[in-house]
């Protein structure tokens, strides 16, 4: 990966606000290889598109109720252990660093995100720039980046986009072993929770994370 996704304090590139602005007031205009949508009324909720240097991707961003909030700062604590694993001090710690981050603000609110994708080796991984979103436990086995990316509609449903399902589609597809424009699922959010796994694009092997979509 260029960059470390743990260096979030560093300020955007020209370039990262250029595109930024470019997916803020363009988008409609853009023609994305691979996208996630609302399932209510379309509305696109991130894609990966080529643009003038390379591929990039974008993220939406996401304002979560105090709910949603709290159960998705935990899950950073969670994501680290399998859940046989939950013990009464595990969720003790994931309330610890709910209460830590969060603080006097009950929501997470979490900016447009863009993020230049650099190559793919031939075994399928993935090289990105800075990721500058909200960082995840399994990023360390992901490429650095994250599986889920949570995104608020303005329909006001919230989503979980598999960003790293994303990215993997959108370089498929341009490089035409995958059709152009390919929808990967979101994953409702319901009372702060994801309503299931059905839809989700990853294995969790003792090779990593594997990207299985479906075409």
């Amino acid at each position: 990966m260029d960059g470390d996704y743990r260096d979030l304090d560093a300020s955007p590139s020209e370039r990262e606000l250029q595109v930024l602005h470019l997916f803020a007031t363009q988008r409609r205009k853009l023609e994305f290889l691979a996208a996630s949508r609302c399932t209510h009324d379309g509305r696109l909720l991130a894609g990966v598109c080529r643009l003038s240097d390379g591929l990039w991707a974008w993220h939406s961003g996401s304002r979560l109720s105090p709910t949603a909030s709290r159960t998705e700062v935990a899950s950073w604590h969670l994501d680290m252990f399998d859940s046989e694993e939950f013990t009464p001090e595990i969720y003790r710690q994931a309330d610890h660093l709910a209460d830590e981050i969060l603080g006097d603000a009950p929501r997470y609110e979490n900016p447009a995100t863009v993020v230049q994708i650099l190559g793919c080796d031939s075994d399928g991984v993935v090289h990105v720039g800075r990721w500058r979103g909200t960082p995840h436990a399994l990023q360390l086995i992901a490429g650095g980046l994250p599986l889920f990316e949570h995104a608020s509609c303005n329909c006001r449903r919230s989503y979980q986009v598999q960003m790293l399902a994303l990215i993997h589609a959108g370089v498929r597809a341009d490089a035409g072993t995958l059709r152009r424009g390919i929808h990967v699922k979101t994953l409702p959010v319901r009372r702060g929770r994801s309503a299931g796994v059905t839809g989700m694009a990853y294995l969790l092997t003792d090779r990593g994370v594997e990207v299985t979509l479906d075409e």
